[in-house]
């Protein structure tokens, strides 16, 4: 981040010549305590807030201190990042304490927000980039006569006092906009996003006819005596119910087993999983099968049309498969879903899984120690309220209606946000230039 000339009444200077600079040093793990003893000890970015780091940890036993007001910065994994010490506290090696010695401390935090990024470029190592002391002590600041300095960071705060009203404005919007794409999804849900109309087909009927049809020998899941009452014409049914009643129309993937990496080819039928639901993209990813491989996993073959749902870490996530998916497979993280179009459309199945009735079903049931997971036995007893056919098909338009408007709106945030930032970057660029 290339600073112009500076004015004629300043000069360049180095923070080994400024300020003095704290290395941290990890003390011994056993001097470490969630209880408060000790001195609040700090490791890294992970505990720093917006202008102050939260200690989750406490040390009995310091090796390098950090005094109140001192500007810590990350230098490891990742380097650049700063906040101010909020008191005395123990520093691990993941920071450094810099402490100016007779200027304003907000000055130079300031600067070193200012050229943040500036400081991957001068880190080293491969697994976790950091940087050194030296690089630390050599790094060059600007220099204003002091009262500039002090109406520098005078002015900086005023104006970003301005801007993070603005923001706060802005993030506000957006938590309104959450909460309004969630009362849609569940309003469509309850069925009172739009008025039923009488002559619809009631979906119980239909739902009837079809299972009579199927003559299925095996029994179907049973639906939960605790569900609430629908509107007339719905009903409720399991997603097994809804499957198109083929022999693979619910499928989980296969036993890792069945698809390690090492029978991964550069092409031939794709393997899907959780990288193509969770970004919304089917055409995403590279993993390949040969025929050979395909044909020993063939129950586990998607179709355009399909539902893929997630089933570890962001469970219960949906993809819609279009016409032109590459033929391939679900790996072990998925579910793919067949569904019978003369009962429920796939755009339905997803506004409801995208509602927090699903979410809510996916937390009580799910189990996982460090992440929820689903299973096919889950998801079969999902209960889904059923609309009749042409009411989900005014559903879905009436959605899609209003969601497209939030993601105009949502988008227009993401621009102020965006802008905002480049206005903090253009105020300590003037500032540090002189011209503020």
């Amino acid at each position: 981040m290339v600073i112009g000339n500076l004015p004629d009444d300043w000069e360049w200077s180095t923070l080994d010549e400024t300020c003095e600079i704290v290395l941290g040093q990890s003390p011994s793990s056993d001097t470490y305590n969630a209880e408060g003893i000790g001195l609040p000890f700090y490791q890294g970015k992970a505990e720093f807030g917006d202008l102050y780091p939260t200690p989750e940890k406490w040390c009995s036993s310091p090796k390098k201190i950090a005094e109140k007001d001192d500007i810590l910065i990350s230098v490891r994994a990742p380097v650049g990042p700063t906040n101010l010490c909020p008191e005395k506290s123990c520093i691990g090696r993941g920071l450094a304490a810099i402490r100016p010695k007779e200027f304003p401390t907000k000055y130079f935090l300031h600067y070193l927000r200012y050229i943040e990024k500036e400081w991957d470029s001068k880190a080293t190592g491969t697994t976790f980039k950091a940087i050194t002391g030296d690089v630390l002590r050599n790094q060059e600041i600007p220099l204003a006569p002091l009262p500039e300095q002090e109406r520098i960071v005078s002015r900086i705060e005023e104006l970003f006092s301005d801007l993070e009203a603005g923001v706060a404005a802005l993030e506000r919007v957006r938590a309104g906009l959450k909460r309004y794409k969630a009362s849609v999804l569940k309003a469509a849900c309850e069925g009172k996003l739009l008025q039923q109309d009488p002559d619809d087909e009631p979906a119980n009927g239909i739902l009837v006819k079809v299972l009579a049809e199927r003559k299925t020998k095996k029994p179907l899941t049973a639906l939960p005596d605790n569900l609430s009452i629908l509107p007339a014409g719905w009903c409720w049914a399991t997603t097994e119910q809804l499957a198109d009643g083929s022999k693979y129309a619910l499928k989980a993937g296969p036993f890792g087993s069945s698809l390690k990496k090492e029978f991964y080819t550069p092409k031939g039928y794709k393997i899907y999983g959780q990288e193509q639901v969770i970004s919304g993209d089917p055409h995403y990813g590279d993993y390949y099968i040969d025929d050979e491989r395909y044909e020993q996993l063939k129950s586990n073959a998607i179709k355009p049309g399909d539902i893929l749902i997630s089933l570890v870490g962001t469970i219960g996530k949906v993809l819609i498969l279009p016409e032109n998916i590459e033929p391939g497979i679900i790996n072990p993280r998925l579910v793919k879903l067949s569904l019978d179009k003369r009962l429920i459309e796939s755009k339905y199945l997803k506004i409801y899984m995208e509602s927090e009735f699903a979410k809510h079903y996916f937390s009580t049931v799910s189990h996982g120690e460090t992440m929820q997971i689903l299973n096919l036995g889950i998801l079969k007893l999902l209960p889904i309220p059923l609309p009749p056919l042409e009411e989900q098909r005014r559903i879905v338009a009436e959605v899609e209606r209003r969601l497209s408007v939030v993601g105009e709106v949502e988008s227009a945030v993401d621009v102020g946000l965006v802008r905002a930032g480049r206005l903090r970057q253009s105020v300590l660029r003037s500032a540090f230039e002189g011209r503020l």
